[in-house]
């Protein structure tokens, strides 16, 4: 069994990585508005706009929020091992997957506090 030390840093590891892919998901919105922004006239580059926008912005949004939580769970996994598989599990499907599997990973192998 691993212990705390291990689950400590794959969860910090996790949130930095987490952290960076938000900052990437901003760049990707602001290259989609300068990539669309001279044909936005057209209704179907319009609506592939709102559309590529919307799906960054809903990353982002789950991006940023998992950072915080795993950022403030990372000092004491084994208290927090639930809220780690969950978010992990969910941050595989709507945020990233490197940093949610890191994350799920250290919330696996965290010793439970009993």
């Amino acid at each position: 069994m691993a212990d705390e030390g291990t689950a400590r840093t794959l969860v910090t590891i996790g949130a930095w990585l987490q952290l960076i892919f938000w900052l990437i998901g901003i760049g990707m919105l602001a290259f989609s508005l300068m990539l669309f922004l001279p044909v936005l006239s057209d209704p179907l580059f319009l609506m592939i706009f709102l559309m590529s926008a919307l799906f960054y912005i809903l990353i982002t949004i789950f991006a940023i929020i998992f950072f915080f939580l795993w950022f403030r769970w990372k000092n004491d996994p084994g208290a927090h091992k639930t809220g780690l598989i969950v978010t992990g599990v969910l941050g595989l499907f709507l945020a990233g997957f490197l940093p949610a599997l890191l994350v799920l990973i250290g919330g696996i192998i965290a010793p439970s506090e009993a």
